[in-house]
């Protein structure tokens, strides 16, 4: 594994182990305020990446390298402040409601880049997987 599989693959692992230990900090202290910041670190920073890393371990030599670059960095930072955002927004702290609303407009259009990428991995035959 290396590249952007590698990237992705590993920041889901630090992601899946955050989300994990937010669980427990709710179910522990019995608030489960920031519930839709736990859901969002699972499901896109464990769940997507590691698929991200996954299929850019499978087809990432026929992605260009600046649309895969772009693709990593943009969700990248738009992850991170999309739950900087939820946590300020789950905490009481309405006025940082516009973090978490650009930095999801920055993970979508992320997304949409990935999409391109998927389509030019797919179009050449997938290498072999030991």
């Amino acid at each position: 594994m290396r590249g952007f599989g590698k990237a992705f693959f590993a920041t889901a692992l630090v992601y899946g182990v955050l989300g994990i230990l937010l669980g427990l900090h709710m179910a522990m202290s019995k608030n489960h305020g920031q519930l839709p910041t736990h859901a969002h670190i699972l499901v896109i920073g464990w769940v997507s990446f590691a698929i991200f890393g996954l299929f850019y371990c499978a087809h990432g030599h026929a992605v260009p390298k600046l649309l895969a670059t772009l693709h990593f960095w943009l969700a990248e930072i738009s992850f991170a402040a999309l739950v900087v955002g939820l946590w300020l927004l789950y905490e009481g702290y309405g006025q940082y409601e516009p973090i978490a609303a650009v930095s999801s407009l920055g993970y979508a259009a992320s997304f949409l880049i990935f999409v391109i990428a998927a389509i030019c991995g797919m179009r050449t035959s997938p290498t072999e997987v030991a």
